[in-house]
């Protein structure tokens, strides 16, 4: 109980100093001290100080500046979309319009990925010990809690993402019409596979080798206003299809950088 209440202590501390470090009221020992031990980030430091058009994403990001417009594989990168449809931002005018949220979602998801880490530090400090004195329970708690896990997998039917691929793999083998069926179970089961996969992508296509081009141009268009997935060749094959059947996206009046004012 002594020992539960230390953990919610400092909990509560490490919370505090990383909201206060995010927003720079922090004394510098407070600052340099949770860097150390937590790693505490500012949203201009994860973000930078423009949200850009990255032509992998087809869409204005949030991330840090590397030279290139697209961000680096291993940054951390908002995607700016539209709150009402969903649809990513790829014009300027549309970012500005919406700048002010999706500055307070990056600097929201900051903040909260901050927090993360100070619970894991305060976490590891109460735990670390128990686990040390009491190792072999520890152990077998953790192998319990493995084997539940295992037998779920085991057991459980086929996820959106596993069907997905199922699909994608029937496209490769031109069994379009299979691929289809699978891929639209896919989106009935998790439709967030049609936003962080290509979901729609391969759906599309699958509808325009067989001849159903109203439902390919809705999939591709999908596609390409919601994936959030990194790949610039699948936008620019789905962009040409919908080109090839009579659907031309329309221009943005810019796609020049947005300043950010955290």
């Amino acid at each position: 109980m002594f020992r539960m209440a230390g953990l919610l202590r400092r909990v509560r501390a490490a919370s505090e100093i990383c909201r206060r470090l995010a927003s720079r009221t922090a004394p510098l020992w407070i600052g340099i001290g949770i860097a150390g031990a937590t790693g505490c980030a500012s949203a201009p430091e994860v973000f930078g100080d423009k949200a850009r058009f990255s032509p992998a994403f087809d869409a204005y990001v949030m991330a840090q500046p590397n030279g290139s417009d697209d961000p680096g594989v291993d940054d951390t990168v908002l995607l700016l979309r539209d709150p009402l449809t969903g649809n990513k931002l790829r014009c300027r005018e549309d970012v500005l319009a919406w700048r002010e949220l999706h500055e307070d979602i990056g600097a929201e998801a900051v903040h909260d990925d901050n927090v993360a880490l100070g619970v894991g530090v305060a976490t590891g400090a109460v735990f670390g010990p128990l686990l040390a004195m009491e190792p072999v329970g520890a152990l077998l708690l953790a192998e319990a809690l493995m084997t539940s896990e295992d037998l779920n997998d085991l057991l459980a039917s086929a996820d959106g993402t596993e069907l997905l691929a199922a699909g994608i793999t029937l496209y490769q083998r031109r069994r379009f019409s299979q691929a289809s069926a699978v891929i639209e179970r896919a989106l009935a089961k998790d439709p967030s596979v049609g936003i962080v996969d290509k979901a729609y992508f391969y759906l599309g296509l699958s509808y325009r080798e067989m001849g159903k081009k109203k439902r390919a141009r809705l999939a591709l268009t999908l596609f390409m206003d919601r994936a959030g997935v990194r790949d610039i060749d699948a936008y620019r094959e789905a962009e040409n299809a919908l080109a090839e059947m009579g659907v031309q996206r329309s221009d943005c009046k810019s796609t020049e950088p947005v300043e950010l004012y955290w």
